[in-house]
């Protein structure tokens, strides 16, 4: 496969989607067609890999979905780790979730997040950015598309709409979603997020 250019890192936890980025720091990121995910084994680490992972084509334009079966899908195959918050919190309690946040994905270089976790843990996709083509062939199989040993319990989804559905709704995570951009303020008992590579 063709190696993914390493960009340079930019200032902040999670930067904005590309609409808002300025091209001086466009033309510093990949481009959505300059991943190009492998297709069979090659990749280090624990567990097996599934033979039968074929990825979308780089020039991938999402189809139509529906935003409230992907809600749904979401919470039953991404919900039980992954926050919608910019915070990271698991609910509008203040709890926290164990992986990195999925607030603002659509549009964000891969690395830029941050999780509440005592043991930082592996399995960073280095050099993309997280649009459509991306976040398709990391739900069907995380493992096979980075080529590390991915720490989650996430075997990945194989049906294509379930996939579109949850991309349809991770594109409304964002800052023009009250429900999610401005949930009450959490407790501040509980302890600092760490800094976390995803």
């Amino acid at each position: 496969s063709i190696p993914a250019p390493r960009r340079p890192p930019l200032q902040g936890s999670m930067p904005p989607a590309d609409k808002d980025l300025d091209e001086a720091t466009l033309e510093r990121l990949p481009s959505r067609r300059s991943f190009v995910p492998p297709t069979v084994g090659n990749f280090v680490g624990s567990g097996k890999v599934r033979s039968d992972f074929s990825d979308v084509p780089l020039d991938f334009e999402l189809p139509a979905g529906d935003v409230k079966r992907g809600k749904k899908l979401f919470k039953k195959h991404c919900g039980q780790c992954h926050s919608v918050y910019p915070d990271n919190r698991i609910t509008q309690t203040g709890a926290f979730q164990l992986g990195p946040t999925l607030f603002n994905i659509h549009g964000r270089a891969s690395g830029e997040a941050e999780i509440q976790q005592k043991q930082v843990m592996g399995g960073r996709a280095e050099g993309l950015v997280w649009f459509e083509g991306p976040l398709m062939n990391y739900m069907k199989n995380p493992r096979q598309m980075t080529q590390q040993n991915v720490q989650m319990n996430f075997r990945g989804i194989d049906d294509f709409q379930t996939r579109v559905d949850i991309v349809h709704y991770l594109k409304t995570l964002n800052w023009d979603n009250p429900e999610v951009a401005h949930p009450p303020e959490r407790p501040a008992s509980f302890p600092p997020v760490f800094p976390f590579n995803v």
